[in-house]
């Protein structure tokens, strides 16, 4: 596997993916690839290329990317960690997980919007795209989607004007007792935002209190507004206001690579 981050360099901020293949070798590389960089002006510059591993570089537009291959399955810790935290049906999630083959890529330099790297990354994704393709792992953000229709050309262009949420963040859940969870973002680091953190209690709407991490992230990547603990946020059209807070406890699972606030809601008083 590519580790983008070695153990002994300072946390990275870049985005990376995993593609994993149902393929036994990386005969992958070579199917159907030179019609998708002729049409989409796209380079590969491979260091390296044998059907156990590769190496080289991705370039089109402004964008450079690092990509790596190699014959093997993710390691179990980190497929636990993502594909099977993710939100979808437990088949799809097994189909991932038997993957025999992964290909790394890493944003390496040339746009400064972190969305225009997610685009990049997909839009590279796209060119190993295949029907031996499982699925996508984000680490960062501790979750994998299968690939459906997420790598063409539309869909990728449309992640400019809506953030697809459900793709490039995770919402994971560590449980306290048997109804009471802390759901915790994971990957809101990428976008120099930090993660936000909820302590949901029975009978709450899981769904709710994720719309509300989504629309303070919105908040505060656009507005690019820095928040502290201590801070407190409005909620546009109620009486309630929102209390940024540190982590107190779990703080090993909740705290991400930027930090994390956990968020409780406060009645004002008039």
């Amino acid at each position: 596997m590519f580790d983008p981050q070695p153990a002994d360099s300072p946390i990275t901020h870049r985005p990376y993916l995993h593609l994993v293949y149902a393929s036994s070798d990386l005969h992958i590389t070579s199917i159907r690839l030179p019609e998708k960089i002729a049409s989409g002006n796209i380079s590969i510059d491979w260091t390296h290329q044998d059907p156990q591993q590769c190496l080289g570089r991705v370039h089109f537009n402004e964008h450079t990317l690092h990509v790596a291959g190699l014959a093997t399955p993710l390691p179990q810790e980190l497929t636990d960690r993502t594909v099977m935290v993710s939100p979808w049906e437990a088949q799809i999630k097994a189909t991932m997980r038997q993957h025999q083959v992964h290909i790394s890529l890493v944003y390496e330099n040339g746009h400064p919007d972190p969305v225009e790297q997610m685009m990049a990354l997909y839009r590279a994704a796209s060119i190993f795209e295949n029907e031996d393709l499982l699925g996508i792992v984000n680490p960062n953000a501790w979750t994998a989607h299968p690939p459906n229709d997420y790598l063409t050309i539309d869909r990728i262009n449309h992640f400019r004007d809506v953030i697809p949420f459900n793709l490039w963040f995770g919402y994971v859940r560590f449980y306290t007792d048997h109804e009471a969870f802390w759901l915790v973002t994971k990957g809101h680091h990428v976008f120099d935002v930090p993660d936000l953190a909820y302590f949901v209690q029975p009978g709450q709407d899981t769904d709710v209190i994720i719309n509300l991490l989504i629309n303070v992230f919105y908040y505060l990547f656009e507005e690019d507004v820095e928040v502290v603990a201590g801070d407190t946020l409005s909620l546009q059209g109620s009486s309630q206001k929102l209390v940024f807070s540190e982590v107190t406890e779990l703080t090993e699972e909740l705290m991400g690579p930027s930090g994390t606030l956990v968020i409780t809601r406060e009645t004002s008083v008039d």
